[in-house]
Protein backbone atom coordinates (compact mmCIF):
# COMPACT_ATOMS: atom_id res chain seq x y z
CA UNK A 1 0.00 0.00 0.00
CA UNK A 2 1.14 3.53 -0.81
CA UNK A 3 1.39 6.19 1.48
CA UNK A 4 -1.38 8.09 -0.35
CA UNK A 5 -3.52 4.96 -0.49
CA UNK A 6 -2.63 4.20 3.25
CA UNK A 7 -4.00 8.05 4.01
CA UNK A 8 -6.97 7.60 2.29
CA UNK A 9 -7.94 4.81 3.89
CA UNK A 10 -7.31 5.98 7.41
CA UNK A 11 -8.46 9.19 6.80
CA UNK A 12 -11.89 8.08 5.87
CA UNK A 13 -12.06 5.26 8.58
CA UNK A 14 -11.69 8.01 10.88
CA UNK A 15 -14.21 10.01 9.45
CA UNK A 16 -16.84 7.69 9.17
CA UNK A 17 -16.34 6.44 12.59
CA UNK A 18 -16.58 10.31 13.51
CA UNK A 19 -19.83 10.57 11.59
CA UNK A 20 -21.38 7.71 13.24
CA UNK A 21 -20.37 8.99 16.63
CA UNK A 22 -21.45 12.45 16.02
CA UNK A 23 -24.77 10.51 14.60
CA UNK A 24 -25.18 8.10 17.94
CA UNK A 25 -24.92 11.41 19.81
CA UNK A 26 -27.63 13.31 18.47
CA UNK A 27 -29.68 10.40 18.59
CA UNK A 28 -29.14 9.80 22.36
CA UNK A 29 -29.77 14.05 22.43
CA UNK A 30 -33.08 13.81 20.27
CA UNK A 31 -34.65 10.42 22.40
CA UNK A 32 -33.28 10.21 25.73
CA UNK A 33 -34.72 12.34 28.58
CA UNK A 34 -32.48 14.69 30.81
CA UNK A 35 -30.07 14.22 32.27
CA UNK A 36 -29.29 10.62 30.46
CA UNK A 37 -29.12 12.66 27.21
CA UNK A 38 -26.79 15.12 28.01
CA UNK A 39 -24.40 12.32 29.91
CA UNK A 40 -24.59 9.64 27.29
CA UNK A 41 -24.08 11.73 24.35
CA UNK A 42 -20.71 13.06 24.87
CA UNK A 43 -20.24 9.08 25.74
CA UNK A 44 -20.47 8.26 23.04
CA UNK A 45 -18.25 10.81 20.88
CA UNK A 46 -15.73 9.73 22.91
CA UNK A 47 -16.24 6.26 22.43
CA UNK A 48 -16.28 7.41 18.12
CA UNK A 49 -12.74 9.37 18.77
CA UNK A 50 -11.07 6.32 20.67
CA UNK A 51 -11.97 3.85 18.32
CA UNK A 52 -11.16 6.66 15.09
CA UNK A 53 -7.61 7.10 16.86
CA UNK A 54 -6.68 3.57 16.32
CA UNK A 55 -7.05 4.32 13.02
CA UNK A 56 -5.36 7.76 12.82
CA UNK A 57 -2.08 6.55 13.97
CA UNK A 58 -0.17 4.50 12.22
CA UNK A 59 3.33 2.56 12.69
CA UNK A 60 6.16 4.87 12.92
CA UNK A 61 8.02 5.70 9.63
CA UNK A 62 10.85 7.84 8.49
CA UNK A 63 10.65 11.22 6.89
CA UNK A 64 13.28 11.43 4.44
CA UNK A 65 13.07 14.99 3.11
CA UNK A 66 13.83 16.04 -0.25
CA UNK A 67 14.79 19.69 -1.62
CA UNK A 68 16.68 20.64 -4.66
CA UNK A 69 17.66 24.35 -4.67
CA UNK A 70 18.06 26.53 -1.57
CA UNK A 71 18.17 29.97 -3.22
CA UNK A 72 17.15 33.83 -2.88
CA UNK A 73 17.19 34.41 -6.48
CA UNK A 74 16.63 30.87 -7.94
CA UNK A 75 15.06 32.54 -11.20
CA UNK A 76 17.41 31.18 -13.38
CA UNK A 77 15.86 27.80 -12.78
CA UNK A 78 12.61 27.74 -15.27
CA UNK A 79 11.30 25.18 -12.79
CA UNK A 80 12.34 27.34 -9.50
CA UNK A 81 8.54 27.87 -8.34
CA UNK A 82 8.16 23.80 -7.45
CA UNK A 83 11.75 23.33 -6.55
CA UNK A 84 13.49 26.75 -4.94
CA UNK A 85 13.33 27.13 -1.11
CA UNK A 86 13.95 30.34 0.62
CA UNK A 87 16.96 30.19 2.96
CA UNK A 88 14.51 31.88 5.46
CA UNK A 89 12.45 29.06 4.65
CA UNK A 90 14.85 26.49 4.92
CA UNK A 91 16.03 27.97 8.32
CA UNK A 92 12.98 27.64 9.85
CA UNK A 93 12.31 24.30 8.61
CA UNK A 94 15.30 23.27 10.36
CA UNK A 95 14.35 25.30 13.60
CA UNK A 96 11.09 23.05 13.51
CA UNK A 97 13.39 19.83 13.19
CA UNK A 98 15.03 20.56 16.25
CA UNK A 99 11.76 21.71 18.37
CA UNK A 100 10.11 18.58 17.84
CA UNK A 101 12.74 16.53 18.62
CA UNK A 102 14.05 15.19 15.65
CA UNK A 103 16.74 12.84 15.10
CA UNK A 104 18.45 13.96 11.45
CA UNK A 105 20.55 10.33 10.26
CA UNK A 106 22.54 10.13 7.59
CA UNK A 107 21.08 7.89 4.53
CA UNK A 108 23.53 5.04 4.92
CA UNK A 109 23.33 4.78 8.70
CA UNK A 110 19.65 4.58 8.34
CA UNK A 111 19.60 2.08 5.66
CA UNK A 112 22.03 0.21 7.31
CA UNK A 113 20.05 0.08 10.90
CA UNK A 114 16.72 -0.12 9.14
CA UNK A 115 18.36 -3.27 7.07
CA UNK A 116 19.84 -4.60 10.63
CA UNK A 117 16.38 -4.66 12.00
CA UNK A 118 17.92 -2.02 14.85
CA UNK A 119 15.71 0.51 16.52
CA UNK A 120 15.40 3.71 15.13
CA UNK A 121 15.48 7.06 17.22
CA UNK A 122 11.56 8.78 17.77
CA UNK A 123 11.24 10.75 14.90
CA UNK A 124 14.19 9.69 12.97
CA UNK A 125 14.24 11.36 9.85
CA UNK A 126 16.66 11.97 6.71
CA UNK A 127 17.46 15.37 4.67
CA UNK A 128 17.90 14.80 0.74
CA UNK A 129 19.24 17.57 -1.77
CA UNK A 130 19.21 16.66 -5.45
CA UNK A 131 20.36 17.97 -8.77
CA UNK A 132 24.07 19.36 -6.76
CA UNK A 133 22.94 23.14 -7.30
CA UNK A 134 26.01 25.71 -5.71
CA UNK A 135 22.94 27.00 -3.56
CA UNK A 136 23.27 24.07 -1.32
CA UNK A 137 27.09 24.82 -0.71
CA UNK A 138 26.34 28.40 -0.52
CA UNK A 139 23.42 28.16 1.66
CA UNK A 140 22.17 24.74 2.60
CA UNK A 141 25.48 23.21 4.41
CA UNK A 142 25.99 26.33 6.46
CA UNK A 143 22.41 25.95 8.58
CA UNK A 144 22.75 21.87 8.11
CA UNK A 145 26.21 22.35 10.24
CA UNK A 146 24.75 25.14 12.66
CA UNK A 147 22.03 22.49 13.80
CA UNK A 148 24.56 19.87 13.68
CA UNK A 149 22.13 18.05 11.24
CA UNK A 150 23.18 15.22 8.85
CA UNK A 151 22.69 15.41 4.71
CA UNK A 152 22.78 13.66 1.46
CA UNK A 153 23.96 15.22 -1.53
CA UNK A 154 22.55 13.91 -5.08
CA UNK A 155 24.69 15.56 -8.35
CA UNK A 156 24.14 14.25 -11.97
CA UNK A 157 27.83 14.05 -13.60
CA UNK A 158 27.10 15.49 -16.51
CA UNK A 159 25.80 18.85 -14.33
CA UNK A 160 29.54 18.95 -12.31
CA UNK A 161 31.21 22.18 -13.10
CA UNK A 162 34.30 21.56 -13.67
CA UNK A 163 36.99 23.10 -11.17
CA UNK A 164 38.85 26.28 -12.23
CA UNK A 165 36.19 27.41 -14.80
CA UNK A 166 34.62 31.13 -14.67
CA UNK A 167 31.51 31.91 -12.57
CA UNK A 168 29.44 35.46 -12.76
CA UNK A 169 30.89 37.27 -9.92
CA UNK A 170 27.96 38.06 -6.73
CA UNK A 171 25.80 34.94 -8.59
CA UNK A 172 25.00 32.05 -6.76
CA UNK A 173 23.67 29.87 -9.72
CA UNK A 174 24.40 26.61 -11.16
CA UNK A 175 25.92 23.57 -10.24
CA UNK A 176 28.38 22.61 -7.14
CA UNK A 177 32.49 22.08 -8.53
CA UNK A 178 33.87 18.87 -7.98
CA UNK A 179 35.72 20.53 -4.94
CA UNK A 180 32.68 21.69 -3.50
CA UNK A 181 31.19 18.10 -3.51
CA UNK A 182 34.09 16.83 -1.59
CA UNK A 183 33.93 19.73 0.78
CA UNK A 184 30.64 18.39 1.74
CA UNK A 185 32.04 14.48 1.89
CA UNK A 186 34.61 15.70 4.29
CA UNK A 187 31.85 17.06 6.77
CA UNK A 188 30.98 14.45 9.06
CA UNK A 189 27.51 13.36 8.76
CA UNK A 190 27.35 14.51 4.86
CA UNK A 191 27.24 12.56 2.09
CA UNK A 192 27.58 12.81 -1.24
CA UNK A 193 25.96 10.24 -3.63
CA UNK A 194 25.11 10.06 -7.18
CA UNK A 195 21.73 11.15 -9.18
CA UNK A 196 22.61 9.54 -12.71
CA UNK A 197 24.56 10.85 -15.44
CA UNK A 198 22.91 12.77 -17.57
CA UNK A 199 19.25 13.38 -15.83
CA UNK A 200 18.06 12.21 -18.75
CA UNK A 201 14.38 12.04 -20.42
CA UNK A 202 13.72 9.81 -23.64
CA UNK A 203 10.89 9.57 -26.19
CA UNK A 204 8.53 6.92 -25.20
CA UNK A 205 6.13 7.06 -27.95
CA UNK A 206 5.63 8.45 -31.59
CA UNK A 207 3.47 10.74 -29.62
CA UNK A 208 4.25 14.89 -29.33
CA UNK A 209 2.94 17.29 -27.14
CA UNK A 210 4.01 20.54 -28.61
CA UNK A 211 6.30 22.23 -30.51
CA UNK A 212 9.48 24.13 -29.47
CA UNK A 213 9.39 27.69 -29.13
CA UNK A 214 11.11 30.90 -27.27
CA UNK A 215 8.87 30.76 -24.78
CA UNK A 216 8.75 26.89 -23.69
CA UNK A 217 12.48 25.63 -24.72
CA UNK A 218 13.67 26.19 -21.34
CA UNK A 219 11.07 24.13 -19.51
CA UNK A 220 12.15 21.11 -21.97
CA UNK A 221 15.91 22.02 -21.84
CA UNK A 222 16.04 17.90 -21.59
CA UNK A 223 15.83 17.87 -25.52
CA UNK A 224 18.62 20.29 -25.44
CA UNK A 225 20.58 17.77 -22.65
CA UNK A 226 20.04 14.58 -25.05
CA UNK A 227 21.36 16.02 -27.97
CA UNK A 228 24.56 17.23 -25.97
CA UNK A 229 26.54 14.47 -24.72
CA UNK A 230 28.47 15.06 -21.80
CA UNK A 231 29.08 18.74 -19.81
CA UNK A 232 25.59 20.36 -19.10
CA UNK A 233 26.68 22.77 -16.29
CA UNK A 234 26.05 25.51 -18.17
CA UNK A 235 23.33 25.21 -19.98
CA UNK A 236 21.20 27.83 -18.79
CA UNK A 237 23.92 30.17 -19.36
CA UNK A 238 22.60 29.83 -23.39
CA UNK A 239 19.80 32.72 -24.89
CA UNK A 240 18.51 30.20 -27.26
CA UNK A 241 18.24 26.59 -27.92
CA UNK A 242 21.79 25.03 -29.80
CA UNK A 243 21.16 21.36 -30.05
CA UNK A 244 17.34 21.04 -31.30
CA UNK A 245 15.99 24.49 -32.83
CA UNK A 246 13.27 26.19 -32.32
CA UNK A 247 10.13 24.85 -34.12
CA UNK A 248 11.06 20.99 -33.14
CA UNK A 249 8.70 18.47 -31.90
CA UNK A 250 8.64 17.82 -28.45
CA UNK A 251 8.02 14.16 -27.85
CA UNK A 252 5.89 12.61 -25.06
CA UNK A 253 8.74 11.61 -22.80
CA UNK A 254 9.96 9.57 -19.84
CA UNK A 255 12.58 8.53 -17.41
CA UNK A 256 15.63 7.26 -19.03
CA UNK A 257 16.14 5.42 -16.07
CA UNK A 258 12.78 4.65 -15.94
CA UNK A 259 11.10 3.90 -19.13
CA UNK A 260 12.09 1.88 -22.16
CA UNK A 261 12.61 4.57 -25.26
CA UNK A 262 11.23 5.27 -28.44
CA UNK A 263 13.71 4.03 -31.14
CA UNK A 264 13.08 3.61 -34.66
CA UNK A 265 9.65 3.64 -34.34
CA UNK A 266 9.59 1.12 -31.40
CA UNK A 267 10.62 0.64 -28.14
CA UNK A 268 14.20 -0.35 -27.37
CA UNK A 269 14.53 -4.43 -26.53
CA UNK A 270 14.33 -5.26 -22.74
CA UNK A 271 18.13 -6.07 -23.03
CA UNK A 272 19.04 -2.72 -24.42
CA UNK A 273 17.18 -1.05 -21.83
CA UNK A 274 19.03 -2.89 -18.92
CA UNK A 275 22.19 -2.24 -20.65
CA UNK A 276 21.46 1.83 -20.35
CA UNK A 277 20.41 1.73 -16.53
CA UNK A 278 23.65 -0.40 -15.88
CA UNK A 279 26.05 1.88 -17.99
CA UNK A 280 24.93 4.52 -16.29
CA UNK A 281 25.11 3.40 -12.80
CA UNK A 282 28.31 2.10 -13.10
CA UNK A 283 29.80 5.19 -14.65
CA UNK A 284 28.92 6.54 -11.63
CA UNK A 285 30.13 4.25 -9.23
CA UNK A 286 33.09 4.62 -11.52
CA UNK A 287 33.39 8.48 -11.72
CA UNK A 288 32.81 8.89 -8.01
CA UNK A 289 35.52 6.31 -7.10
CA UNK A 290 38.09 8.38 -9.02
CA UNK A 291 37.26 11.48 -8.16
CA UNK A 292 35.71 11.22 -4.69
CA UNK A 293 38.06 8.46 -3.51
CA UNK A 294 35.04 5.80 -2.43
CA UNK A 295 32.40 4.16 -3.27
CA UNK A 296 28.87 5.22 -3.84
CA UNK A 297 26.38 2.87 -1.91
CA UNK A 298 22.98 4.89 -2.30
CA UNK A 299 21.15 6.00 -5.62
CA UNK A 300 18.84 8.81 -6.35
CA UNK A 301 16.51 8.04 -9.47
CA UNK A 302 15.90 11.12 -11.65
CA UNK A 303 12.47 13.28 -10.65
CA UNK A 304 12.23 10.19 -8.10
CA UNK A 305 11.07 7.29 -10.47
CA UNK A 306 12.03 4.46 -10.81
CA UNK A 307 11.50 0.65 -12.30
CA UNK A 308 12.23 -3.07 -11.27
CA UNK A 309 14.67 -3.41 -13.64
CA UNK A 310 16.88 -1.01 -12.17
CA UNK A 311 16.17 -1.47 -8.71
CA UNK A 312 18.16 -5.07 -9.71
CA UNK A 313 20.78 -3.79 -11.22
CA UNK A 314 21.76 -1.09 -8.93
CA UNK A 315 21.57 -4.26 -6.29
CA UNK A 316 23.85 -5.75 -8.46
CA UNK A 317 26.53 -3.16 -9.04
CA UNK A 318 26.67 -2.64 -5.20
CA UNK A 319 24.45 -0.02 -4.18
CA UNK A 320 22.56 -0.65 -0.69
CA UNK A 321 19.43 2.00 -1.27
CA UNK A 322 17.47 3.73 -4.08
CA UNK A 323 14.97 6.49 -3.77
CA UNK A 324 11.54 6.19 -5.27
CA UNK A 325 9.65 4.40 -2.67
CA UNK A 326 5.82 5.50 -2.10
CA UNK A 327 5.84 4.15 1.33
CA UNK A 328 6.74 5.69 4.48
CA UNK A 329 10.01 3.64 5.51
CA UNK A 330 8.18 2.20 8.45
CA UNK A 331 9.92 -1.46 9.62
CA UNK A 332 7.97 -3.46 7.61
CA UNK A 333 9.13 -1.85 4.60
CA UNK A 334 12.27 -2.92 2.39
CA UNK A 335 15.06 -0.80 3.48
CA UNK A 336 16.76 -0.84 0.27
CA UNK A 337 13.96 1.17 -1.03
CA UNK A 338 13.82 4.92 0.68
CA UNK A 339 10.89 6.76 0.52
CA UNK A 340 10.71 10.25 0.27
CA UNK A 341 8.59 13.21 0.39
CA UNK A 342 8.96 16.84 -1.62
CA UNK A 343 9.58 20.12 0.50
CA UNK A 344 8.38 23.28 -1.14
CA UNK A 345 8.09 26.92 -0.71
CA UNK A 346 5.36 28.79 0.01
CA UNK A 347 2.70 26.67 1.35
CA UNK A 348 0.15 29.03 1.33
CA UNK A 349 0.64 29.90 -2.51
CA UNK A 350 2.98 32.96 -0.94
CA UNK A 351 5.66 33.07 1.66
CA UNK A 352 4.98 33.31 5.37
CA UNK A 353 7.19 31.79 7.58
CA UNK A 354 4.89 31.09 10.43
CA UNK A 355 2.86 28.75 7.71
CA UNK A 356 5.93 27.02 6.45
CA UNK A 357 6.70 25.89 9.70
CA UNK A 358 3.20 24.58 10.14
CA UNK A 359 2.98 23.28 6.80
CA UNK A 360 6.49 21.59 7.18
CA UNK A 361 5.99 20.32 10.62
CA UNK A 362 2.63 18.59 9.63
CA UNK A 363 4.35 16.79 6.63
CA UNK A 364 6.69 15.39 8.66
CA UNK A 365 4.81 14.04 11.33
CA UNK A 366 2.21 12.74 8.55
CA UNK A 367 5.30 10.69 7.20
CA UNK A 368 5.85 9.69 10.39
CA UNK A 369 2.82 8.56 10.92
CA UNK A 370 0.58 10.92 12.48
CA UNK A 371 -2.95 11.45 10.67
CA UNK A 372 -4.25 13.98 12.11
CA UNK A 373 -1.82 16.25 10.63
CA UNK A 374 -3.60 15.15 7.21
CA UNK A 375 -5.94 18.05 8.36
CA UNK A 376 -3.77 20.58 8.56
CA UNK A 377 -1.82 19.14 5.77
CA UNK A 378 -4.66 18.96 2.59
CA UNK A 379 -6.50 22.65 3.25
CA UNK A 380 -3.45 23.70 2.94
CA UNK A 381 -2.33 22.14 -0.25
CA UNK A 382 -5.44 23.14 -1.54
CA UNK A 383 -4.98 27.18 -0.77
CA UNK A 384 -1.79 26.64 -2.28
CA UNK A 385 -2.99 25.33 -5.60
CA UNK A 386 -6.31 27.94 -5.92
CA UNK A 387 -3.85 30.82 -5.24
CA UNK A 388 -1.31 29.29 -8.03
CA UNK A 389 -4.88 28.83 -10.18
CA UNK A 390 -5.72 32.48 -9.94
CA UNK A 391 -1.98 34.08 -10.33
CA UNK A 392 -2.00 32.10 -13.63
CA UNK A 393 -5.34 33.19 -14.53
CA UNK A 394 -3.83 36.56 -14.32
CA UNK A 395 -0.98 36.37 -16.23
CA UNK A 396 -2.58 34.98 -19.12
CA UNK A 397 -5.57 37.85 -18.73
CA UNK A 398 -2.58 40.27 -19.18
CA UNK A 399 -0.45 38.15 -21.79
Amino acid sequence: MTRKQERRARVLRWAATMIVGLAGGATLLAFTSEPAGWLLAPLCLMGAAAIGHRFMIAPPGVAILTYHSVSPAPGWLPWSREIAVHPRTFARHLAVLERIGATVLPTRVLTARRAAGAPLPPRAVAIHFDDGYLDNHAYAAPLLRRHGFAATFFPSLDFIEPDGSRRRDGLVEGYMRWSELADLAATPGFEVEPHGVAHARVPVSDKTVGVLSPANWRSNAWLQWAAMPGAKYDWYRQTAPVAVPLGSPIPASGLALAQRAWVGGAHETTSAFAARIEGDLSECRATFIARLGYVPRIFCWPENKSCAEGRQIARSIGYIATTAGKGRNTAQEPAEILSRIHIGDRALGFRWLPAEALHFRASVRLMQGNHYWYLVVAPMNLMRQMVFAVRRRMRDDFA
